[in-house]
């Protein structure tokens, strides 16, 4: 018996060695770069074990030469032999060795774009990682599913596919595989980041991943640096961007990544066609990507070089060549479901057919164009949508500019491709759910008497301005102004020494001439204008500035217009609330979020809060110094009151929005300073309120998001509720900002309109004869939202007290009528009451101070 058993044993030994030798053999090849030996060796290999009867270690080679295949971008031959060692591990009855294969057939089908049947791979598995507790299977699993929503464009899908891996991840923390795993799903969440816009927030992941690069393998840290380099293009360093690229690829070239070096190639083109303007170096790059893409029947990355070919083309103006290539893209994506490359293809498709005079095909393509885009976005989230738009709004320019220039094209129209460019997602967060976007005729009926909304528009080589009145609606069209342009004029406002007034009295003949101003002027400004203020252009045809004949009221949306707000009473009872106010906060106490700033006492901060308290007749509840504090409006609310004012520092951060700040005292003594953050703003209930002011510096600013308008505290505290703000654009000094709100809150007081009000204080610095009259002064100051409606007043304890009166005369009217014929009435007791209410003084408006 023993002697049979060795005589069975030493073949089996035999055999085992020598499957060990293939397999390592097949390793040390693939590991000096020799892939497709390496996966001759195990196809082999597989057939030997096939004929000796060893289903086990067929399987394996089939596996491993399936993957290789992957590597090397050749997906149908993958896929066949993924499917040959799931077919043997179903019968072995190994549902790891199902998983694994199914995950390849799953990669495989991704690059060929068929996107249904590489779901279904990946969620095979996943059932199978799940039934059998294999946690780094599941992670895996997970993240592959969130890639196939990813290609596909639904991006919330993926977001929440890419966050239960994370959360995965997290509770597997103490397991070996766990770091390289944790640094997959992070890198999957940044590059989903960027792809919706938030690029800070995916820089910042990038940045941590590089710092620990140990767990990922060098296929992995070559797309973290294409991706990282990719980020850098978008911020303006395209020489490091190239480097990033040029290192991606020089890594995916040495494992034989195919799919991974064709991205490189394409990244390169991108760097060289659209920041380098190298155009023949483009090409080539996008030309060697496309042929790659088509040995390996990589679908959409022949997608992608197609279209980045067809763009290049285009701009060197060999435009059949172009439109072949754009449709050749378009056919293939629109087969495969690619809806990103989709709109792609018939944007460059609408390009070449108007540089070709075919207007009517530029539009309908451009039209398609929009479409797609809208049902990417459509599947958001919210919080994904705002920069989602940022680098989509050429096509929305391309359109607008297209209908421009053909005569007789609609006003409401063209009004409806603007306003689709503009403040997409605050617009999205105050309308209600299911309301549609309003028509030209429901804004016009909107509009108040002797009102005009002035809808701007600035594309590359032109703008626009699209007005508005309740009875009428026309178009000029302009040159458009550079942003280095807009940007040296609001410079020279902020300069004491003058200077300005021929220069905005130029940008003023070119934005309105030709345009019927009213007395009331809305104005929706886009791109650099935002940070224009209106009222120091000059009216065209006279030497006065708009501000001495019309008060200016801004909005990010004509929508804004039909804004639905809870009925609010005109009046308001003498024991409301009509003003909450912060002021003066303590400033050197610990501040972990200061940085660079050197905050300073606001010495006349107090006596602002406490002067406009006194200029309204209603109750005032004020917050100065130490008990200014952001829990009493977090935590209170709004408590009822009208108006809300704070007179504080700020901060704008211009890179991250939800890191701009506002200055409040620290929640206990022995606390550091807090802030309320512009994030929070969001959050707040602010329905009742009218008018909501930050008496601060550059809270008007903030990040230019194209498509969507500058992220700054007045869209904050717009979209929690507030009617309107005022903000500032630059900073101004202490004491004349003190004076100035003093101004402005006297006219609130006195039931003036918001932007009437804002107009007189404005009149009052720059009639004063003094230096405040320099636009530096007061011209920074701007109200967003509701200017056209005054805000809510309180009643006067006189006027309650004379109301008490008359009901008192009207009640003792029978007794007296039925009195009258046996004696005569005593009338001093009515008159006495009537004549008793007391009228408060008049108030005039402090004189500015020098």
């Amino acid at each position: 018996m023993l002697l049979r058993l060795v005589s069975v044993a030493v073949p089996f030994v035999a055999s085992l060695f020598a499957t060990t030798s293939r397999f390592e053999e097949a390793i040390e090849l693939q590991r000096q770069g020799k892939s497709k030996e390496a996966r001759k060796l195990l196809q082999a290999a597989a057939g030997d074990f096939r004929v000796t009867g060893d289903p086990l270690n067929q399987a394996k080679a089939l596996s491993m030469a399936s993957r290789i295949s992957v590597s090397l971008g050749d997906y149908r031959t993958a896929i066949l032999d993924a499917s040959s060692a799931a077919e043997i591990w179903r019968s072995l009855k190994n549902d790891i060795g199902i998983s694994e294969d199914l995950n390849t057939l799953g990669l495989a089908h991704l690059n060929l774009g068929n996107y249904a049947t590489a779901l279904s791979n990946y969620q095979e598995a996943l059932k199978s990682d799940l039934a059998h507790g294999s946690g780094e299977g599941e992670i895996v699993r997970r993240n592959n599913i969130g890639n196939v929503y990813y290609f596909q464009g639904r991006y919330a899908e993926a977001l929440r596919w890419y966050q239960t891996a994370m959360d995965k991840v997290n509770a597997t923390s103490a397991e070996v595989w766990n770091p390289r795993r944790r640094q997959l799903t992070i890198a999957n969440l940044a590059t989903l980041y960027q792809r919706v816009g938030q690029e800070q927030t995916a820089l910042k992941i990038y940045q941590q991943l590089a710092a620990s690069p140990q767990a990922m393998p060098p296929s992995e840290q070559a797309q973290l640096l294409l991706n990282q380099g990719i980020l850098y293009r978008r911020l303006g360093d395209a020489v490091k961007a190239l480097d990033l690229y040029r290192a991606a690829q020089a890594l995916f070239d040495r494992e034989h990544h195919r799919d991974g070096e064709i991205s490189a190639l394409r990244s390169v083109g991108l760097a060289r066609a659209l920041d380098l303007n190298d155009l023949p170096g483009a090409l080539q790059a996008f030309t060697a990507a496309w042929s790659l893409a088509r040995e390996s029947s990589n679908a959409r990355g022949m997608v992608q070089a197609k279209l980045f070919r067809a763009e290049v083309l285009r701009r060197l103006h060999r435009l059949n060549d172009a439109e072949s290539d754009a449709s050749l893209a378009f056919d293939a994506a629109r087969a495969a479901g690619m809806i990103e490359e989709q709109w792609q293809g018939l944007y460059t498709l609408g390009k070449v057919a108007e540089e070709n005079g075919r207007s009517e095909v530029a539009r309908d393509c451009f039209r398609a164009a929009i479409a797609a885009i809208e049902s990417l976005r459509s599947g958001l989230l919210p919080a994904m949508r705002i920069e989602f738009l940022a680098d989509k709004r050429e096509v929305y320019d391309s359109m607008i500019a297209l209908r421009l220039r053909a005569p007789g094209t609609p006003v409401a129209e063209l009004f409806s491709w603007i306003e689709r460019s503009h403040a997409r997602t605050l617009v999205e967060r105050v309308r209600p759910a299911n309301a549609g976007e309003p028509g030209l005729d429901r804004i016009q009926s909107s509009l108040g008497p002797d009102t005009v909304l002035l809808e701007l528009w600035m594309g590359s080589d032109m703008g626009a301005t699209l007005w508005i009145t309740a009875s009428s609606a026309g178009v000029v069209r302009h040159s458009a102004a550079s942003n280095e342009a807009i940007t040296s004029l609001v410079t020279s406002l902020q300069n004491p020494d003058g200077g300005w007034r021929d220069s905005f009295r130029s940008l003023g003949s070119q934005l309105l001439t030709g345009v019927p101003l009213s007395r009331h002027i809305i104005v929706v400004p886009d791109g650099p204008l935002a940070t224009v203020p209106f009222e120091v252009l000059g009216e065209p045809g006279s030497q006065a500035l708009l501000v001495e004949k019309h008060d200016i009221s801004y909005l990010p949306s004509a929508q804004f217009l039909r804004r639905e707000r809870s009925p609010a009473a005109t009046w308001l009872p003498p024991w409301s609330t009509q003003l909450l106010a912060f002021g003066d906060p303590p400033v050197g106490t610990a501040d972990s979020f200061a940085g660079a700033e050197q905050w300073q006492r606001l010495t006349a901060s107090a006596d602002e809060v406490t002067g406009i308290a006194r200029l309204l007749p209603g109750r005032s509840r004020i917050y100065l110094g130490a008990e200014a504090r952001k829990r009493y409006l977090v935590d209170r609310g709004a408590q009822g009151a009208a108006l809300i004012h704070f007179s504080t520092h700020a901060v704008v951060d211009i890179e991250n929005p939800d890191r701009s700040r506002i200055l409040l005292a620290p929640d206990s003594p022995a606390g550091p300073i807090d802030y309320l953050f512009e994030s929070e703003v969001y959050d707040l209930d602010l329905k009742g309120v009218d008018l909501a002011t930050l008496s601060a510096c550059d809270t008007a600013q903030g990040k230019l998001i194209r498509g969507e308008g500058v992220e700054a505290f007045s869209r904050a505290f717009l979209a929690a509720g507030s009617a309107a703000t005022i903000t500032s654009l630059w900073r101004v000094p202490d004491q004349p900002t003190a004076d100035f709100m003093k101004q402005l809150y006297y006219y609130i007081g006195q039931g003036q309109p918001k932007a009437e009000a804002l107009r007189l204080a404005k009149m009052q610095f720059l009639k004063s004869g003094t230096l405040l009259a320099n636009p530096r002064y007061w011209a920074a100051f701007v109200l967003n939202g509701d200017g056209w409606n005054p805000s809510r007043r309180v009643i006067p304890w006189s006027a309650i007290a004379a109301a008490a009166a008359v009901l008192l005369v009207l009640g003792s009217v029978p007794q007296w009528w039925g009195k009258r014929r046996s004696r005569r009435t005593n009338y001093g007791c009515a008159t006495a009451a009537a004549n008793g209410a007391t009228v408060p003084d008049t108030l005039s408006p402090t004189n500015p101070k020098t």
